[in-house]
């Protein structure tokens, strides 16, 4: 039963993760927190692994980056619209007590959609696509104090971010080298983070905030700096039937980015301040709940009114599907 089981949910993520939908652009602008677990980045025991594979799809409009002719003056009228879909690959491993080192690996699959309208109602559109492996970005996270050294209650963690530019960054497509249509920045990124927890007894509350500094990549186009805070509550896992366990959970995201440059100049469609709401479920697969089961994680993140960007911006829902398998 426990191999049918495993099986059967391994096909399910499967299918979930491949499923061929919509994205953003611009992965650096995302909201939530990558390393969140619901028993805290750090907390595993000393030699442990985890691997966690996710499927990030989401949709944005903005107005329409200025390419080209440098003395082209852009379009009030016209629109971009992004669409991308990440995989993601994070591996980590805790070497020695209260350290834990993570890479992470993104496949990209971009799709940009310009419209332009004319005057006779008339619209324009002109659809470019690209995909490959993007940015690497390794995280270290350390514990400066927790109540207890196995299966702590409560937490706190430091956390540091270096990003590579690992990822194509100077593609040219159909003619032009477009940054937002590159599935890496040209860029090395930094950034630092606290981040806490505390177990209740059915349920745990977890914060984390985070600084990025993004510094000029490819194509003289440099990412705004981003600020992130989350706040997530989760339940304890909940039988349902048949040996089958579901923990809900619920998280508030808020992310401020500053303005991207564009050949030294502000790209005024980019930044601001957006909250989400993201309700998820994880859905371990094993006849127990334990740290060492695989587990099923689905989520959808809510934008919460969008009036808080610059410019020209229309953030939809973020859909993401992951796996994790701790060793």
């Amino acid at each position: 039963m426990v191999s049918r089981r495993f099986c059967f949910y391994s096909f399910l993520a499967s299918a979930l993760l491949l499923l061929p939908t919509s994205g953003r652009a611009c992965s650096v602008c995302q909201c939530g927190d990558p390393l969140f677990s619901p028993e805290g980045a750090s907390s595993q025991s000393a030699g442990a692994f985890n691997f966690f594979l996710e499927s990030r799809f989401s949709t944005k409009s903005s107005g329409v980056l200025p390419h080209g002719d440098e003395d082209e003056e852009p379009d009030p009228s016209a629109r971009e619209y992004s669409d991308d879909r990440d995989l993601n690959l994070y591996a980590s491993w805790t070497p020695v007590s209260k350290v834990t080192l993570t890479a992470a690996v993104p496949f990209r699959w971009i799709e940009i959609t310009e419209k332009h309208s004319h005057e006779v109602g008339e619209v324009e559109r002109h659809r470019s696509s690209n995909r490959g492996f993007g940015d690497m970005s390794f995280y270290v996270t350390t514990v400066l104090w927790r109540d207890l050294e196995h299966s702590p209650t409560t937490w706190l963690e430091l956390r540091g971010m270096v990003k590579a530019p690992t990822g194509q960054s100077t593609k040219r497509i159909e003619g032009e080298q477009d940054p937002h249509l590159q599935v890496g920045t040209g860029s090395w990124d930094f950034g630092l983070g606290l981040a806490a927890g505390h177990h209740f007894e059915h349920f745990a509350l977890y914060a984390s905030t985070f600084y990025r500094v993004n510094t000029e990549g490819s194509l003289d186009y440099q990412y705004g700096d981003v600020f992130l805070a989350n706040l997530v509550a989760t339940s304890e896992a909940l039988p349902l039937v048949d040996g089958l366990w579901l923990r809900p959970g619920v998280e508030l995201n808020f992310r401020y980015a500053g303005h991207d440059n564009s050949d030294d100049s502000v790209y005024d469609s980019s930044g601001g301040s957006i909250g989400y709401v993201t309700p998820f479920f994880e859905v371990p697969i094993g006849p127990t709940v334990d740290e060492h089961v695989p587990w099923l994680r689905l989520a959808v993140r809510m934008p919460m009114g969008d009036g808080g960007l610059f410019g020209h911006q229309h953030e939809s829902f973020v859909y993401t599907a992951g796996i994790g398998f701790p060793f």
